[in-house]
């Protein structure tokens, strides 16, 4: 019971970041924190993306987390608060795992 009203809490009341807030997409416009980004803009964070997703130190930070979630809040945890925690780690790296992607696909 306490975890399900947990999940409700983060989901709806806190909202935690989606990538949507940080990135999105309108009738073709690109707005990156809610402001709009130039073709030049948009063509520049296309290539950053795309050279930040073929480097080694973007694998090794993002397994790296995964691995340490998965130990801390799996295999070792002892409370419900090292699982929520591990949770809330998964899913930053899912949110920029997701802009990194949103970018890539630019232009």
């Amino acid at each position: 019971m306490k975890q399900r009203l947990i999940n409700y809490l983060l989901r709806n009341v806190v909202r935690v970041i989606v990538p949507d807030d940080v990135i999105s997409e309108s009738k073709g416009a690109l707005y990156l924190g809610g402001l709009l980004l130039t073709e030049q803009e948009k063509q520049s964070l296309n290539a950053e993306a795309k050279a930040l997703s073929s480097m080694r130190i973007w694998s090794i930070i993002g397994e790296t987390t995964k691995q340490i979630c998965y130990d801390k809040g799996w295999k070792t945890s002892t409370t419900m608060e090292h699982l929520n925690v591990a949770k809330s780690m998964y899913a930053v790296l899912e949110v920029q795992q997701s802009i990194v992607k949103k970018l890539e696909s630019v232009i």
